[in-house]
């Protein structure tokens, strides 16, 4: 009866300790991956943009804006707002506040690119 009870209490330790390690979180390496890429997934081209200009590529850049903060309608249509909000981001990335999104707006929008309108 002892060597049962000693038995159990074994097997009991093995089982409780076994399970400590079995729900201890997993840790994973973090995956480098550029912000654009994983908050706005896009794999057309980056044409150059103008008011009222439609399609998937302005629905591309108002995400990208509103990566920085900016509340615009992600909705695809090139109104005043989008506009707007491209000047201002051409006005932090220093290059001519035009509100078209040209390669130069491209690369500021995008947050691995350089420069681009962190604060």
């Amino acid at each position: 009866m002892m060597l049962t009870k000693r038995v159990g209490l074994v097997l009991s330790a093995l089982v409780l300790g076994a399970g400590s390690f079995a729900v201890a979180p997993a840790i994973a390496s973090p995956v480098p991956t550029p912000m654009a890429e994983s908050a706005c997934p896009y794999s057309g081209a980056h044409p150059n943009l103008y008011l009222t200009d439609t399609g998937p590529a302005v629905k591309h850049a108002q995400c990208l804006l509103n990566i920085y903060g900016r509340r615009v309608a992600e909705d695809g249509i090139y109104g005043s707002t989008t506009q707007a909000q491209v000047k201002w981001a051409q006005q932090a990335c220093k290059i001519p506040a035009d509100g078209i999104v040209g390669p130069k707006t491209w690369d500021c929008l995008h947050p691995d690119k350089s420069p681009n309108p962190n604060p």
